[in-house]
């Protein structure tokens, strides 16, 4: 793998992926800071399941619960998610797209190099923005007055990088089989958002509880890392989900008639 791919593939992706980082900080602060004087007020949402479901518990008497419903429920991974799927789909078909791809290729390196780069390319955006979500997590909860350990703020973050490590995988070979940035995005995302709501309602439904263990999502969330901490065979599925789309990826890359 070369490190010059790397750092030309990272410096693409990087500026987004800091002001997303910037954005998270700033919105994780102001959340803390509103706790104290609305969180309470607040307290538990007497809302339908499905619902509650969906804002993540809609606790919002407590430091954990506040922050679980405004961010890990939906905010945080759709940031990390939205950036890992419109990165590696840009660095892969949007290059290809672009006859990029074309050019790079005529120089010694072979396809599989450059899509490992793109790889890692694509883990360096998801760790930057997962640091940030951190950073303003630790800010965000002293300002609130603390209340959730520190190895949980950190649990959680892993989990959100795991999560967008896996739709990013998803995307990065959806857009290595077809070239095509608009379909590797839109079904990525289309799967990310189908998977947050089959976690949400499935549970609901008897008979479709088990639909649930479909979804990216639940690997990520089920086991609330907020309130409880690591989850590690949730964790170890969504990091071999990413390897092994990744490795589809490479292969079907190497295997396939590139245009332009």
């Amino acid at each position: 793998m070369s490190a010059a791919l790397i750092r030309v593939s990272l410096r693409l992706r990087a500026p987004a992926a800091l002001i997303a980082s910037a954005g998270m900080v700033a919105v994780l602060l102001a959340v803390g800071a509103l706790f104290p004087s609305v969180g309470h007020a607040i307290g538990r949402l007497s809302l339908p399941q499905s619902v509650v479901n969906l804002l993540g518990g809609a606790d919002y008497a407590t430091v954990t619960g506040w922050f679980r419903s405004e961010i890990g429920s939906v905010y945080g991974p759709l940031v990390v998610g939205s950036l890992a799927i419109s990165g590696a789909a840009a660095l892969t078909a949007g290059e290809e797209e672009e006859r990029i791809m074309a050019l790079l290729l005529s120089y010694p390196v072979s396809r599989t190099r450059l899509l490992a780069a793109r790889a890692v390319a694509v883990m360096l955006v998801v760790a930057i923005i997962s640091i940030g979500i951190l950073i303003g997590l630790l800010a965000g909860v002293a300002a609130a007055g603390g209340g959730i350990a520190f190895t949980h703020m950190v649990a959680l973050t892993v989990q959100i990088a795991g999560f967008g490590l896996a739709v990013g995988a998803l995307a990065l070979a959806l857009a290595a089989a077809s070239g095509r940035r608009s379909l590797a995005v839109g079904v990525s995302a289309a799967v990310a958002v189908l998977g947050w709501l089959v976690n949400s309602f499935a549970p609901l439904v008897s008979d479709l509880g088990w639909l649930r263990y479909l979804s990216f999502f639940h690997y990520y969330a089920a086991q609330d890392p907020l309130g409880r901490g690591f989850d590690l065979p949730g964790l170890a599925v969504l990091l071999g989900i990413a390897v092994l789309l990744t490795g589809l990826a490479a292969l079907a890359l190497e295997r396939r008639d590139l245009r332009g």
